[in-house]
């Protein structure tokens, strides 16, 4: 099992993430991603996504969240963690660091717009 947790500002910042994070983001909460993923590589992902607006709990659960906090403010979110470890503060995962986590590619189509 992978677990994942998001840690958030607002609902509000999160709109002004890059687009394609913004999208990569919110794929991996997909029901059949998921699915497909826990299939084909016999692992379950475990989501959660905190928001600082909804409640400080979260946040303070963990030491090297609250050190980075401490440091960056909140400047410092979004904070990934994966299995409890931090891996990303300041922007949402890329396309490439998916594609890392999850041993798959994954492709974006871009359109001439």
């Amino acid at each position: 099992m992978i677990e994942f947790t998001f840690l958030l500002d607002s609902r509000e910042s999160l709109k002004q993430s890059d687009e394609i994070e913004l999208e990569i983001f919110h794929s991996l909460f997909d029901k059949e991603f998921l699915e497909s993923y826990r299939f084909v590589m016999e692992e379950q992902i475990v989501l959660d996504v905190f928001y600082l607006e909804d409640s400080l709990e979260p946040f303070l659960e963990n030491e090297a969240v609250i050190g980075l906090l401490k440091k960056d403010g909140t400047k410092a979110l979004p904070i990934t963690l994966k299995d409890g470890e931090i891996i990303k503060s300041k922007k949402l995962l890329s396309a490439d660091e998916c594609a890392e986590i999850f041993d798959m590619g994954i492709f974006i189509q871009y359109s001439d717009g």
